[in-house]
């Protein structure tokens, strides 16, 4: 609470610094139920929360700062509701962008903290470009608006964008130091080139990270360089958002690199996904299949496992009086602990623990936001005598303001 005071207050004083300071944001929370996989002895249910907020404050024309957080909570029914809950508090990005205009586009300056327009969210394309979200619904996250991440530009840096007005066009450059490693400071750059046409969107970057030593075995120096970090990514989509389409994400994150080792890439850190989508009439099937690191797993809402396929068939055009829904079900097959090499020995492969997970869902407007609910069955879980961790519910609301 005191960094959100923090930031709130410095926010306001720089606002005040400006006459024409306007606000926009977009914030949203869910509420989860599910069995507590840690207490096996009973039958013990939790309720959680996950919220984010995320506000963009306009000062002129061609500046402005945006704040964003995420809120995870513990169980609200281990104690009384309103008693304390173990919660962890994320700022997400702190940013501020400054706007120049040229003849030959638009260049923007910004000057950030957290994670800034990651690769593997379509967040660049929509702020650079206009367009609509583009990237794969099973990658939803309620843990702030980038959903999943192939990797974060992470730390405090600086970035410069160029858009340019005679073609759907975009080149970037970042350069921002973190704590990646639990050794050292990193120092980070980044190149980005993204470009949106009609029935081709592109989104590719990637740099290095160097671990920073003021010493080494006893050898003066200023700094020494052990190793180096690479990292890349790209998102994809072959055709759009209303034709038939393909959409591709790959990507790999702190990659080792050194003298007398060179470069060894983990399977477990690569992020695979490639998702067929079809468009029948009012119907949408987008069959996707993955290969993704935990900790990417960790954060989602339709992903329970870290190598497996999706089947997501939804409507969007359904309608009742003023109100719009889209009703839709996941079906998923997928492998705890695998990733794509495994493929390769699939006798192996079909000894391993698998789950088969069907989740419907609905979401529709409800006053100025929109209400989203789903029930998740785990079909595997009837298996043990532990049956009622087949089940799982969340209901969230999303607002835009």
């Amino acid at each position: 609470m005191k960094k959100i005071i923090l930031l709130a207050a410095v926010l306001s004083l720089t606002a005040g610094l400006f006459a024409e300071t306007a606000f926009s944001g977009y914030s949203g929370g869910k509420l989860n139920y599910a069995t507590n996989q840690e207490n096996l002895e009973i039958y013990d249910p939790d309720l959680s929360l996950q919220a984010f907020f995320q506000g963009q404050f306009n000062f002129s024309q061609n500046m402005w700062g945006r704040l964003e957080f995420s809120i995870d909570t513990g169980d609200f029914l281990s104690k009384e509701l309103f008693h304390e809950t173990d919660a962890s508090f994320k700022i997400d990005e702190l940013s501020l962008i400054f706007k120049s205009t040229t003849e030959t586009g638009s260049n923007y300056f910004s000057i950030f903290m957290g994670t800034y327009d990651p690769i593997g969210s379509d967040i660049f394309l929509q702020r650079y470009f206009g367009i609509q979200p583009i990237a794969s619904k099973i990658t939803e996250s309620w843990l702030g608006l980038a959903g999943s991440i192939l990797y974060p530009h992470f730390g405090i840096g600086i970035a410069d964008v160029k858009r340019f007005t005679s073609s759907p066009v975009a080149f970037g450059g970042y350069a921002y130091i973190n704590h990646e490693d639990n050794l050292y400071y990193v120092f980070n750059t980044d190149l980005r080139f993204a470009c949106v046409y009609r029935f081709f969107t592109f989104d590719i970057a990637g740099g290095f990270g160097v671990p920073i030593s003021d010493s080494n075995q006893g050898q003066e120096a200023i700094a020494v360089i052990d190793k180096l970090y690479w990292h890349a990514g790209t998102t994809m989509l072959i055709g759009n958002n209303y034709t038939q389409s393909l959409f591709i994400q790959a990507g790999l994150f702190n990659v080792p690199f050194t003298k007398r080792d060179g470069t060894t890439v983990s399977p477990d850190d690569l992020y695979l996904l490639v998702e067929p989508r079809l468009l029948l009439d009012s119907a949408h099937v987008n069959l996707t299949l993955f290969s993704i690191p935990q900790e990417t797993v960790d954060q989602l809402m339709f992903v329970d496992d870290t190598l497996g396929a999706n089947l997501n068939i939804y409507g969007d055009s359904f309608s009742l009086g003023a109100n719009r829904f889209t009703l839709g079900t996941n079906f998923a097959f997928s492998f705890t602990g695998k990733n794509f090499m495994d493929l390769a020995q699939p006798l192996e492969l079909i000894k391993s623990d698998y789950n088969i997970t069907m989740t419907p869902y609905l979401s529709t407007n409800f006053f100025s936001g929109e209400l989203h609910t789903q029930f998740s069955i785990k079909f595997m879980k009837f298996a043990t005598k532990r049956w009622y961790d087949a089940f799982t519910a969340d209901i969230g609301y999303t607002a835009k303001f």
